[in-house]
Parts: structure tokens; C-alpha cells; sequence
């Protein structure tokens, strides 16, 4: 029986193996030539393109992994079906359910190596790679992220507490420095934005201005100012869901909801996240039912078109889902398992067809 689960597996792994380098390759691709309008801005050239193709790629791979996992089932089970290799292993007394056990635990192996590349290797260096773009175009310097995110603007020293998606700020101060380099001002707001025009939208600022005469303070509920930071630099300050692993995600919403913040888009990227590692195995179990039987005829462009679609309807319905977060009052729980409980269903009913 081992004996049998391993050469499973071993067809199922080589050719998902080959499917995932080409589909890296592609996205490399792709993702160098979308950096051809940067080259040439600032000090960011080709070998900076280079580095943040490589940078982004590990998480290219992780969202590509279900359809990688998919077409490599679909292949590696076809070539063991066309060669009747899978009728002769369940006429030695493999049941269609000890087969597809076979197949599930490649799946699950495939997922624990896969939790490693998108969990604590992609995110890491995801944000490595934002940061060194925009430093590279804007030749910009950061003052470290002890507390918050430090960040220079000519003679204005910014301090950002929290930043979203939607690049919305939590606490920012300001502090405005004179040409002997000391402090004339102090700027703090308990929020603030940044709109399409570089300009800060700020809310509930207090300014404490420092004269000869002593200390000026005013307050504005509501100020706008104007800076040369371009827009891609708050990118370096964006809390990115994909940016962080499923725990510092976790730590991120309770963070919120702490603050009686919007964790919902958040809370959907979680269960999306998690649910998107037990589509692994999900995806194997799919390929089995469509190599046997009528399909077990089918030539390897077949299959490839097969994995290609199905794949884009899971990613087109996944995308749709969380979009959706933000539009419509739907719970973010069921907007992340969704997807998974849908591809269950249809390879559930694939299996119940199959057995009778």
C-alpha cells in the first residue's frame, strides 16, 4: 500500500514541479516587464527591477499554488489514467475511497510546505520588496519603525502610528524643523488621509508652534496640507493583509476591534487565507474523478484548459467575495469559506457520480 502512495505521489508532485516553475517564470516575467515605465526614476535601474521580481515572487507563487496544485493533479493523475495505471492500482483492491485517500495526503503534504512559502516567507520579503522600490525611485531614507513609521519631508520629520489598506492613518505627528535644525512646530492629529492630489487630509489636529514669546497652540478639526511625498511612499506604511502572516493578520484584527476599528476586510482576508491552505488537498481530490472514467481518454491541452478554467472561476469568485466586504454588509467569515465550501460541494457531488 505505501508502495502505491508513494508512486501517487510522486506522479501527482513531478509534474505540479513542472507546472510551478512555469507559471514562475511567466509571473517573473510578467511582473519585471510591468517595472519597465520605473526603470530610469531615481536611482531604481534594472538590476533593482531584478531584485523586486525575485522579492515578489514567493508570494506569486503561494496565490498561484491552487491552480499549480490543480493542473499538476489533473496531469500526474491523467498520465497514470491514460495508461490504465490507476484501473490496474483499484483492481489490486484500491477502492475509490482508498485512492482518493491517496491523493488527499499529497494534497495535505503539499499544503504544509506551501503554509512555510506563503506564512513566513512570502510576507517578508513582500514588504522588502515595496520598500525597496520606492526607495530606490524617490531616493528616500526612513528613520527606523521603532514606534510607528518614521519618514522625512524636506524640513518635516513624519511619525505614522497606523496605516490601512485605504490609506487611512491612525495617530501622525509632525515635527517642523527651523534652519538651526530645531523644532518650531509640532503638528499631531488623532487621524488622518492622503488624497489623489499628495495632500494631507487631517482631522483633530493639534499645532503647537514654539516662538521667543513662548508656546502658540491651535486646534482644526479639519486641515489640509500640502507635501512632496508622492502617493507610492505610503505604500511603505500600507498594513497589507498579504503582507503579514496568518498570526500577525490575526494580531492585527483583534488590534482593531480593540480600537473600534473596520476589521471586517481584514477578518475575510484571514478566513480567506486560511481557507485558501485546505483548498490544497481540495484541489487534488477534484483531479481524481476527472481522470477516470471517459476522461482518462483525454489529452494533456484538455487538462491544462480544464485547470486553467476552474482555476479562474475560484479566483474570480474569491476576488468578487472579498470586494464584496467593502461594498455589502456580509459577514467576513462566511466570505472567506465560501469558496472552499462551494468547490467541496461540486467535488463531493463528482465522486458521488463517479461511485455509482
Amino acid at each position: 500500500m505505501k508502495v502505491i502512495d508513494w508512486y501517487i505521489f510522486r506522479s501527482i508532485t513531478k509534474m505540479t514541479f513542472i507546472v510551478c516553475f512555469i507559471f514562475a517564470a511567466l509571473s517573473g516575467f510578467i511582473d519585471f516587464i510591468s517595472q519597465a515605465d520605473d526603470i530610469g526614476i531615481g536611482s531604481y535601474g534594472v538590476y533593482e527591477a531584478v531584485q523586486y521580481t525575485l522579492l515578489k515572487l514567493p508570494s506569486s507563487i503561494f496565490q498561484l499554488m491552487p491552480i499549480v496544485v490543480l493542473i499538476g493533479s489533473l496531469l500526474g493523475l491523467g498520465a497514470l489514467s491514460k495508461n490504465s495505471e490507476i484501473i490496474i492500482i483499484m483492481s489490486s483492491g484500491f477502492s475509490l475511497f482508498r485512492l482518493s485517500l491517496s491523493v488527499a495526503i499529497t494534497g495535505f503534504i503539499f499544503c504544509f510546505f506551501i503554509t512555510i512559502i506563503g506564512e513566513y516567507l512570502s510576507p517578508p520579503m513582500e514588504r522588502f520588496a515595496d520598500q525597496l522600490r520606492t526607495k530606490s525611485k524617490y531616493n528616500l531614507s526612513t528613520l527606523g519603525q521603532s514606534k510607528g513609521f518614521w519618514l522625512k519631508d524636506e524640513n518635516k520629520i513624519i511619525n505614522i502610528n497606523f496605516v490601512s489598506e485605504n490609506k487611512n492613518f491612525g495617530e501622525l505627528t509632525i515635527f517642523e524643523l527651523g534652519e538651526d535644525a530645531r523644532i518650531n512646530k509640532i503638528s499631531k492629529a488623532s487621524s488622518a488621509g492622503i488624497d489623489d492630489y499628495n495632500q494631507w487630509i487631517l482631522s483633530n489636529l493639534n499645532e503647537s508652534t514654539f516662538k521667543e514669546s513662548g508656546v502658540e497652540s491651535t486646534y482644526s478639526r479639519y486641515k489640509i496640507d500640502k507635501t512632496k511625498l508622492n502617493r507610492d511612499l505610503v505604500s511603505l506604511t500600507v498594513v497589507k493583509s498579504e503582507d503579514l502572516n496568518v498570526i500577525e493578520l490575526f494580531r492585527f484584527i483583534t488590534y482593531l476591534q480593540t480600537n473600534n476599528l473596520d476589521a471586517d476586510q481584514y477578518m475575510a482576508s484571514f478566513h480567506s487565507r486560511v481557507a485558501s491552505l485546505f483548498v490544497i488537498p481540495i484541489m487534488c481530490l477534484f483531479a481524481l474523478p476527472m481522470s477516470l472514467g471517459v476522461q482518462r481518454t483525454r489529452g494533456m491541452g484538455y487538462r491544462i484548459t480544464l485547470g486553467v478554467v476552474i482555476g479562474l472561476i475560484y479566483f474570480i469568485m474569491q476576488n468578487t467575495l472579498m470586494e464584496s466586504v467593502q461594498i455589502y454588509t456580509i459577514n467576513p467569515i462566511f466570505i472567506g469559506w465560501l469558496p472552499l465550501l462551494a468547490l467541496t460541494i461540486v467535488t463531493t457531488g463528482l465522486y458521488l457520480i463517479k461511485k455509482n
